[in-house]
């Protein structure tokens, strides 16, 4: 093994990444140090590369969190075996100790870490992962395929699971990206009346094809459509623009739940008479637990959940951070090393 590897370090907002050569990491106690083969890039990524929120720790950092690489190296503790593929999430670690923990839900641990925000990510050829927090790729899905599942995916699965669907359950989901498509799949699984809500026309008939009961443009024609289906049960939110939530006031049925996931950059108002009158639940979703990530794994492995996926390589990191930014991704981008 090479002593260097390459890297993509942000170093200024909206700048591109400086692609050049770091000395690869040493992995510690319980830690594995992981050969990457591809990585997802996710619009938190984007969020982070252009300032809207703000970076906690200095710069130059390595982004990137849907990491899909093999063990080439193991610290004191870890018998995992070399040359085993897995994959690193968005939750870096949790302190394992916490309520929220205890609960079972490590992702709103305070005390948690998350990859290429609080440690370095995978946007390089190798990363540090604890191997505790690792998840194992099925040999039927290519680390491609499986990249984005290990946020993407799980986090549209966790907001699916969230909305507690029943069969025969209308749920509106906005936003017809790649977090839109894992949770068409996704809600349609429980037997769920699937409605999609994206501005482009191509977009909805994707929605259709992965099996959405409808697609629509936002309009009259949709609100009277979910209307006299009587309104939506659940509304899930993955299009970054605070309109979408007041539309959801719109499609809702009574005790509704509104799933925001997406991160509009301006605040949301409502009446509370708007929520009180008609009983409606507001959560937010974000990430999913490391069970949550595996039984996407699992579904994937199955066949039950598929994406759209372009792949670029490493080299054309910045190439894909301008098509995420400017809305010109279909489905998923993923850059392989």
């Amino acid at each position: 093994m090479t002593k260097t590897m390459l890297a993509a370090y942000y170093t200024e907002d909206s700048s591109p990444l400086e692609l050049r050569r770091a000395p690869i990491p040493t992995p510690g106690k319980g830690e594995v140090l992981l050969k990457m083969e591809s990585c997802g890039v996710c619009h938190t990524d984007v969020h982070f590369w252009k300032g809207e929120d703000e970076l906690p720790r200095e710069k130059p950092a390595i982004l990137g969190h849907e990491g899909v690489g093999t063990v080439a190296a193991h610290g004191e503790g870890v018998e995992m075996a070399l040359g085993t593929r897995v994959g690193v999430g968005f939750v870096y670690e949790a302190c394992g100790t916490c309520r929220e923990c205890r609960r079972g839900l490590e992702t709103y641990c305070r005390n948690s870490k998350a990859t290429g925000v609080h440690v370095d990510g995978c946007f390089s050829e190798y990363v540090i992962a604890p191997a505790d927090w690792v998840s194992m790729i099925p040999e039927e899905l290519s680390s491609a395929e499986a990249a984005p599942l290990l946020c993407a995916g799980v986090t549209a699965y966790s907001a699916v699971r969230k909305a507690q669907l029943e069969p025969g359950s209308v749920v509106v989901i906005f936003g017809l990206g790649g977090l839109g498509q894992y949770a068409i799949q996704c809600a349609a699984l429980y037997g769920a009346k699937v409605i999609g809500i994206d501005l482009e026309p191509a977009k909805l008939e994707t929605a259709k094809m992965l099996g959405a009961y409808a697609a629509y443009t936002p309009g009259d024609e949709a609100v009277q459509a979910i209307q006299t289906l009587g309104g939506a049960d659940a509304c899930l939110s993955f299009a970054p623009s605070p309109q979408v939530f007041r539309s959801m006031f719109d499609l809702a049925a009574p005790t509704a739940r509104f799933i925001q996931v997406a991160l509009p950059n301006k605040p949301f108002s409502f009446a509370a008479a708007e929520i009180i009158d008609l009983g409606i639940t507001i959560i937010g979703s974000a990430d999913g637990t490391r069970l949550e990530r595996d039984q996407v794994l699992a579904l994937a492995k199955e066949g039950k959940i598929k994406s759209t996926i372009k792949t670029l390589p490493f080299s054309e990191i910045n190439e894909a951070f301008q098509a995420l930014d400017k809305g010109q991704a279909e489905g998923r981008l993923v850059v392989n090393y």
